[in-house]
Order: structure tokens, then sequence, then C-alpha cells
């Protein structure tokens, strides 16, 4: 594939929140037992305190504790020629 000629830019962004959660048990190592949730489609201007909020408003939902917040961003590149 021979390398491009025309100016690469940033054509599409997917952002994510992925919340993980301590269920509270061990694995047979002894390591905690981690679930996470992922909610997609969050707007790219949206807040840090925003998401933060989003995040414990959905493990007020459950009986398990937040270990990390994460957000994540994929980003589309082109032209593909």
């Amino acid at each position: 594939m021979a390398v491009g000629t025309r100016p690469v830019n940033e054509v599409s962004k997917a952002v994510s929140l992925t919340i993980s959660l301590d269920t509270g048990t061990l694995d047979q190592n002894g390591n905690p037992v981690i679930n996470r949730a992922r909610i997609s489609g969050i707007k790219e201007n949206a807040a840090f305190e925003d998401l933060y909020d989003v995040a414990y408003l959905y493990a007020s939902l459950t009986t398990k504790n937040i270990v990390d917040i994460a957000i994540g961003v994929n980003s589309g590149i082109g032209p593909i020629d």
C-alpha cells in the first residue's frame, strides 16, 4: 500500500464512559472481581464533573462500590484511499 498524499483528518469521534465496580468477591487467586459498565454515545463536550455525577448515579442503582471511572475516546481518521 502506498503512502497517502492527501491530508489526514479526524473524521469521527466516539466517546464512552466506563465505570468499574467492585463486586465484593474475590477470584481463586484472591483478586477482587470487578464488573465494568460502559455507556456509549457521550457528548464530546461533556464536562468531567457531569460524567462523574453520571457514574455515581449509576452506582447508586447497585450495591457495588466504584473503583474506577474512565473516559474512552476513539477517533476515526481519513480519507481512506
